[in-house]
């Protein structure tokens, strides 16, 4: 007989979502974030520990309720391809007992921007348009909350933008909302608080403000000069007092007492090196994310 291997997806997880915010949900590939989703609309059993949707605990009295006042997209929309982009609307509204103008579809629809793609079959819409069908169907029945796992999973830049500014109209129509994804940039962009689990466990939480913090307050400038001028400056810059590292791709990382970006550029000037490029070294949460989750002892592969 062919061993059964358990393997325990989350450890004393804990998370809660304000009520109208957008929050991003992070981790590293197997951390826990679809588990954790999955258990909080009632899809997977935990075998320990309480979650709450809506404040209804998984499973118990008032789950039901809370589950209809909650839209999902999980891992794709699923929709009939044979039916239009209204038709698809229409057949889950019926699914939760509504009625096409209960569900407000004309105006789910616009907001999705599907208004004028409204009688063109699922299969026929490209994957930015499904996506945004996903979401305009997550939305009927106003519900106060939406639990999107890979929004933007597939999507072109100008894809992931439309996405992006739809998620982040949500919490004006006092939708709550939370969204996993592994775009980093594009959950600094889009959430104003983020939740970051490795291994099954909470590592950071709190405001998108809060989580850059701990990329290091210390500020500073990135510059780049020519390959063969990364040496020369970074002993320059390093003998004026200024702390000095070398990024990836030859960038100098400089901090210390010059707090103006003028003046790094006068001393380097001066002993005839000319910055490419100068910039402000901003908070930044693939940094954070990194040294939190990042294994030093892993294989590199």
């Amino acid at each position: 007989m062919q061993e059964v291997r358990k393997t325990q997806a989350l450890s004393d997880l804990s998370l809660s979502v304000p009520e109208g915010s957008v929050c991003g949900l992070l981790g590293p590939n197997g951390s826990g974030k679809t588990t954790a989703i999955r258990i909080l609309l009632g899809l997977t059993r935990a075998n320990s520990g309480n979650a709450e949707l809506l404040g209804a605990k998984v499973g118990g009295h008032g789950f039901t309720n809370a589950v209809r006042q909650t839209g999902s997209l999980i891992e794709g929309p699923a929709l009939y391809g044979r039916a239009t982009a209204r038709q698809n609307m229409v057949i889950q509204a019926r699914a939760r007992g509504l009625s096409s103008e209960e569900a407000g579809i004309d105006r789910l629809l616009k907001l999705g921007g599907l208004s004028d793609r409204a009688d063109t079959n699922a299969r026929g819409c490209s994957l930015v348009m499904r996506q945004r069908l996903g979401l305009a169907i997550a939305l009927i029945g106003n519900p106060k909350m939406v639990i999107l796992d890979e929004p933007t999973n597939g999507l072109d830049p100008s894809g992931i933008v439309e996405i992006r500014g739809l998620i982040k109209s949500l919490p004006q129509s006092g939708v709550t909302v939370l969204v996993s994804s592994h775009l980093l940039s594009e959950v600094q962009l889009m959430c104003d608080r983020a939740t970051i689990i490795n291994h099954g466990s909470v590592v950071a939480d709190g405001t998108m403000e809060e989580i850059l913090q701990r990329a290091g307050g210390d500020g500073g400038y990135v510059i780049r000069v020519t390959p063969d001028e990364v040496n020369k400056a970074y002993a320059i810059l390093s003998e004026v007092g200024l702390t000095v590292y070398q990024m990836p791709g030859g960038e100098l990382s400089v901090q210390g007492p010059m707090d103006d970006g003028s003046q790094i550029n006068l001393v380097l000037a001066d002993s005839g090196i000319y910055v490419s490029e100068l910039r402000r070294n901003l908070p930044d949460l693939e940094r954070v994310f990194m040294s939190l989750t990042h294994d030093p002892n892993a294989p590199v592969t």
